[in-house]
């Protein structure tokens, strides 16, 4: 494994529940449009229950701007999940791009073949930043996934084959 950034760390449950009344409301948003809960302990729980590699980004006060990660979907296969502050992309997008791609390129490196991720098609700014930042390929929109009828953009990120492969 490279070296982790210094600003990151293994997520703690801590973090997420820091983070989670702080959430950006695009990613709140989200969040409502894919999944139901009957009150805010359980969206907690649905973040506290995620399984796989997850850090934390912290801010020079060491507090949280950023947590999340990548959950097994299928053999090979991780699906992203993250819970940004509000004002994380305005003073850290570098260092949450670079610490994205670290785990990334990590994951790609031990074996994973395909990350994936999906965000609202209306979080434009979030889409564009899985191609630029992120160097995930768009691969479509599943129209009307979104309990509401949202349509949500697809997108994702594969080891590349081998030479002969």
């Amino acid at each position: 494994m490279t070296r982790c950034p210094s600003n990151i760390a293994p997520a703690t449950p801590l973090d997420i529940l820091w983070l989670f009344p702080r959430m950006r409301a695009d990613e709140q948003d989200q969040l409502d449009a894919f999944y139901e809960f009957a009150d805010e302990r359980e969206a907690q729980m649905f973040f506290l229950a995620k399984r796989g590699p997850a850090y934390t980004l912290f801010d020079d006060q060491h507090l949280p701007v950023v947590t999340g990660g990548w959950e097994s979907i299928a053999p090979g296969v991780m699906q992203s999940w993250m819970m940004c502050r509000e004002d994380a992309f305005d003073g850290h997008w570098r260092s949450i791009t670079k610490a994205a791609r670290w785990l990334m390129d990590e994951l790609l490196s031990r074996g994973i073949r395909r990350l994936q991720t999906n965000a609202l098609a209306t979080r434009e700014a979030a889409c564009q930043w899985y191609v630029d930042g992120l160097l995930m390929q768009p691969e479509g929109i599943w129209r009307k996934f979104g309990r509401g009828g949202e349509d949500v953009a697809l997108f994702a990120r594969v080891a590349e084959e081998a030479p002969n492969g």
